[in-house]
């Protein structure tokens, strides 16, 4: 084991007597040593300015100043920060013992009785008192630190959030003024006691509080929640720390204010939304009736062999908006209901998919008789489902599909029946839809970032619509666009509701 290096600083006029104090430091053996030496004061006093120096063995006796003089310079100069002084002299004068040892000395030899033992004694005493000594001011600092650190602590506590700290027999053992405030109790009245005895509202295992309180406890655990504490007519934020002592902490804050406004900001969001939604469907309901006449009289006009070609154009063109009109209605009296009325009501019938959506298919080629639209079947059609409403959910995807791809390009409308479900699927080609776009493409009343883009697509109340159609029946409904594939829209729809039928049957 390697032995500690000592510097040693021989403040001494005599190379003789700094010869002998090497020699006899050197014979112990306990410590290694650098020495340096110095016969003028001035030169000494500056070395233990820029050097570390562990020990001084100073000259009583210095050509221009005492030892004594050199001693008090250096505490003056030093202070704290000065090496350790063993003072040795020629003289043994008690008087002068006397004076080095209040003037910070920390031993005195007389030259003539020292031996290798005394002056490694003194040496190695004065090295480690001082060594003492700088471990006690270190803790002493740090003390003061942490004091002042713990106070700074305990102040936070009394000014911030209330708080309540519990042993692990969920006794009460520390409060603040806060929680004094909130609770309304004085800390007399609650320190010692238990959590449950003070507040028994709060001990019923279903509480949210029995509940957190006790995971925190038993798993060790930080917790947080916010619950209405009925007692006090507030509702709190509560965070739960456990302790090192083996209970928990808990800091609460009254929040009721802030809850009470969000259930405001709610109850406005939900009278204007029902507003909105009344006042739509009111308005739908309205203008169904004339919108359908008109489109009837357009359809009796339709039949007549007289008409020449102008206006048979123009009544076309008629037709076509009252219908598209008449579509938009539906949807907007399909949303009301879906938002109002509990959701949109389908009533099952045995049906065979495949020929409803050729006949759909029809239908709407009428209106983009310029588009080609390929209809693919395989599988068995059959299932119990309401036929108008899977007559909308085809018509509003095909319709989209043609809308919003290339001109030239093809709509492909696939069927096919498997064990247990029959799958649709809409394609068309074209730029994909932005996945920005995708997540919300099922929402009502939300369009694309920019509303006359193609790309973006129209995602009004015709898909939220397929998206309950669907739903109602117990299907699926999915989308797949990318730039490789173009767009797919996916249904699923269970046979689900045709097995129980036929059972019953």
């Amino acid at each position: 084991m390697n032995s500690r290096l000592l510097t040693l600083l021989l403040v001494e006029d005599s190379p003789e007597d700094r010869d002998v104090f090497r020699t006899y430091l050197t014979e112990m053996g306990e410590y290694s040593y650098q020495f340096l030496e110095e016969d003028s004061a001035d030169a000494a006093l500056a070395i233990c300015k820029r050097e570390q120096i562990d020990c001084i063995l100073l000259d009583y006796d210095l050509p221009e100043l005492s030892g004594l003089e050199f001693l008090r310079r250096l505490v003056d100069e030093e202070g704290l920060l000065r090496p350790p002084v063993v003072m040795v002299t020629g003289r043994g004068n008690e008087r002068i013992a006397v004076e080095a040892l209040k003037g910070g000395a920390s031993d005195y030899l007389v030259k003539s009785e020292v031996t290798p033992e005394s002056l490694y004694r003194a040496v190695r005493n004065a090295v480690e008192k001082e060594d003492i000594r700088k471990r006690l001011t270190e803790q002493r600092a740090l003390t003061g630190i942490a004091e002042a650190r713990l106070q700074a602590a305990l102040e936070v506590l009394e000014r911030g959030d209330a708080l309540l700290v519990l042993d692990k027999d969920f006794r009460i053992i520390l409060v603040n003024s806060n929680q004094e405030r909130l609770t309304g109790l004085r800390r007399e009245d609650t320190l010692t006691r238990s959590h449950w005895d003070v507040w028994p509202e709060s001990a019923r295992p279903e509480s949210r509080y029995w509940f957190e309180y006790h995971r925190a406890m038993r798993e060790r655990v930080t917790t947080h929640f916010e619950e209405y504490f009925e007692p006090l007519d507030m509702w709190t934020d509560v965070s739960v720390y456990p302790t090192r002592e083996g209970g928990i902490a808990i800091f609460f804050r009254d929040i009721s204010d802030k809850k009470r406004a969000e259930e405001r900001v709610r109850a406005e969001e939900r009278r204007r939304s029902e507003f909105e939604q009344q006042l739509i469907g009111i308005v739908s309901h309205d203008l169904r009736n004339p919108i359908t006449a008109i489109s009837l009289g357009v359809s009796l006009l339709l039949r007549r062999d007289d008409l020449d070609e102008r206006i048979l154009k123009t009544l076309v063109r008629v037709h076509s908006s009252a219908e598209r009109t008449i579509r938009m209605v539906r949807d907007l009296l399909d949303f009301t209901q879906a938002r109002l009325g509990g959701g949109i009501v389908v009533n099952r019938e045995l049906t065979d998919l495949h020929p409803l959506l050729r006949l759909v298919v029809d239908e709407v080629q009428m209106s983009f008789p310029d588009r080609e639209v390929r209809v693919e079947i395989d599988g068995d059609g059959q299932g119990a489902w309401d036929t108008d409403r899977m007559a909308q959910v085809i018509t509003n995807l095909v319709t989209n599909a043609l809308k919003y791809s290339p001109a030239g390009t093809p709509v492909t409308v696939r069927a096919r029946g498997d064990s247990d479900a029959v799958c649709l699927e809409v394609h068309n080609e074209g730029d994909p839809i932005p996945p920005r776009v995708q997540e919300h493409l099922f929402e009502p009343m939300r369009r694309g970032e920019d509303q006359t883009d193609r790309t973006s697509r129209s995602i009004g109340l015709g898909l939220f619509i397929v998206d309950h159609l669907i739903r109602a029946h117990g299907g699926t409904v999915n989308v797949r666009s990318v730039a490789s594939e173009g767009t797919t829209f996916g249904v699923r729809l269970p046979r689900k509701a045709l097995v129980v039928s036929v059972r019953r049957a």
